[in-house]
């Protein structure tokens, strides 16, 4: 519980604006980086080279297919996918940062007052700490080859498993708790739309005054 209840204040630290528009402005750029560019450590670049996408970007690499990535990149593919390496030491921290802070400002927001559901943001943190065993049993790997890698090669699958399985698993958590936040909105948005509106009982449909009702009365008599 103790474990929990620290969680909780430090993803409360997370949980700003500020914040999050910083990590936001980061990450797309590396994202931009990594995915949309032809740059020396871009997966474009080393998939052109090696033939194949990176094991980083798969699901699951067994070791066979690690090793036959390895080989056909060739002295080239190789040095670009070490480059990719290099690069992706601070993408996992980036990414991680980013989506927690995301999570924490909108679970806050739909948790009551110290409530501990918001530990729930450091799960794209667990997923940062695969991305970097992923990234360790990929050095292990290119230092070994074409020696043997079977420890580093099995290894790099099955951080690619945990790694993927606890980012996809992060974004949804992120999907729902936006939901549920807009429905609140929306539902307090309506209940206020409700309160504003006029009564029929208000003041357009409220009786004369008694003293009006007299000086219509005595109007009436005199017209008689």
């Amino acid at each position: 519980m103790r474990t929990i209840i620290g969680l909780s204040h430090a993803m409360r630290k997370l949980a700003t604006w500020w914040v999050l528009a910083v990590t936001a402005g980061v990450f797309v750029v590396f994202a931009v980086a990594f995915f949309a560019t032809s740059l020396p450590f871009s997966i474009a670049h080393v998939t052109s080279l090696c033939g194949a996408p990176p094991p980083d970007v798969r699901f699951y690499t067994s070791a066979d297919e690690v090793t036959q990535f390895l080989t056909g990149c060739g002295e080239a593919g190789r040095a670009a996918y070490r480059d990719l390496q290099v690069a992706d030491l601070f993408y996992p921290a980036v990414s991680g940062l980013f989506l927690a802070s995301a999570l924490a400002v909108v679970l806050v927001r739909i948790s009551r007052p110290g409530s501990p559901v918001i530990a729930l943001a450091a799960l794209p943190l667990l997923g940062s700490a695969f991305d970097y065993l992923e990234n360790i049993a990929a050095w292990s790997a290119l230092s070994a080859f074409p020696g043997s890698t079977d420890t580093a090669t099995s290894l790099l699958g099955v951080a690619s498993i945990a790694k993927q399985a606890v980012s996809w698993a992060s974004w949804l958590l992120l999907l729902i708790a936006v939901g549920c936040l807009l429905t609140r909105v929306l539902r307090q948005r309506h209940q206020d739309s409700k309160g504003r509106q006029p009564s029929a009982t208000g003041p357009a449909a409220a009786p004369y005054p008694q003293s009006v009702t007299r000086s219509l009365v005595t109007t009436n008599r005199d017209r008689r």
